[in-house]
């Protein structure tokens, strides 16, 4: 089986559901091939996982080159040289090449689709080559109108990793967060469709009528210094910290009195599973899948997006009400226990697979590839 990842680093949620899917799958029936267009993270952590790891360059959809043609080709030669029986394309870009591959070798693809928004004729194109389109939410599923083809599996996470627990003392120091202050939590990239902009908005707010929260945002991309920019204009910058992109995103949302995510779009919201799983209270937009994963009231809270006063509210009742947001935390371990484990989601994967497949191979063997 080869697998195409879209990105070579890991830019966001896709990646790391990837490598869960690939670390949790039964190498007993499953053989698989990573593919990335690069090196970076996801090849070391494939290479990790003891998996065959092959880089291919993958030219952007939007900046086709005529080495396009030459990466096909060496999807369809590892295809035959691996005798893989399926292609799993995470991501647009990936599906792109690995659907055209698929086609010039007869093999089932199988479109990992993250995103909500559509893409006009390339949705149409690339739908029309997959075999079957994987969403994590129906918010995704929506992107398609014809939705025959799409089957929505939600991602899943490791809920050993991801488990409540004390936070840690010495990595609120090493954040430059005094003791006892209250502390919220965000989890994402810095581009325009996480919405920090309209967290800093809230923080500011918050600030005015009960000052000394203190914000620290995990995550990096081309916004970021635009954002701290803000908080500095905002008079924010001793409240708000920037830490970058970290590998110990679990001990920092370990901190988080409440944790938040204002996205403008979201298709899943993986973060928000793994704060709920660790027993925080959440504040969340009510766009794209969120409202999948978040019960308003129930696990967490919901509010208007682009809406730095709405957001601010919801953040000030939960600080406000320390028992009330150990109701929610308490309920969202419970949602995720129930409905969000890694565990299902790779078993649901797996029985697609073999469904696509006919639930065994062309030529008789018990093994898939």
């Amino acid at each position: 089986m080869l697998v195409v990842s879209n990105h070579g680093a890991v830019v966001g949620g896709g990646e790391l559901s990837l490598l869960d899917l690939l670390r949790g799958l039964d190498r007993d029936r499953w053989a698989p091939v990573l593919v990335v267009p690069d090196e970076g993270e996801v090849a070391a952590r494939g290479r990790e996982l003891e998996l065959p790891v092959h880089v291919i360059p993958l030219s952007p959809l939007r900046r086709p080159r005529l080495a396009g043609a030459s990466s096909v080709r060496a999807l369809t030669r590892l295809a035959r040289a691996t005798d893989a029986m399926l292609i799993h394309a995470n991501g647009t870009r990936a599906m792109a090449y690995a659907g055209v591959a698929g086609r010039l070798v007869s093999r089932p693809t199988l479109w990992h689709v993250r995103v909500a928004d559509r893409d006009g004729l390339v949705d149409r194109a690339l739908h029309a080559l997959a075999t079957v389109v994987i969403a994590p939410s129906r918010a995704v599923a929506r992107r398609f109108r014809d939705a025959a083809k799409v089957r929505v599996i939600p991602n899943g996470i490791d809920l050993k990793r991801f488990a409540p627990r004390a936070p840690s003392g010495l990595l609120r120091a090493a954040l430059g967060v005094p003791p006892s202050v209250p502390i919220a939590v965000s989890v994402g990239r810095h581009v325009p469709e996480k919405g920090y902009r309209h967290l800093l908005g809230a923080a500011a707010m918050i600030e005015r009528t009960r000052p000394g929260v203190h914000w620290i945002l995990v995550g990096d991309g081309g916004l970021r210094a635009e954002l701290e920019g803000e908080a500095g204009r905002l008079g924010l910058a001793s409240r708000v910290h920037f830490t970058g992109s970290r590998g110990d995103v679990d001990d920092v949302v370990a901190l988080a009195d409440v944790f938040v995510l204002p996205s403008e779009s979201e298709g899943f919201g993986r973060v928000l599973v793994e704060a709920m799983a660790m027993g925080r209270p959440v504040v969340a937009t009510d766009v794209g899948g969120i409202p999948e994963i978040v019960l308003d009231g129930e696990t967490g809270l919901l509010v208007t997006p682009a809406d730095p006063g709405a957001l601010a509210d919801a953040v000030r009742a939960l600080l406000d009400d320390p028992a009330r947001a150990a109701r929610l935390g308490a309920a969202g371990r419970a949602r995720a226990e129930s409905t969000f484990t890694l565990g299902a989601h790779v078993d649901a994967v797996e029985r697609l697979y073999a469904a696509v497949l006919g639930r065994v191979a062309p030529d008789g063997r018990s093994r898939w590839l």
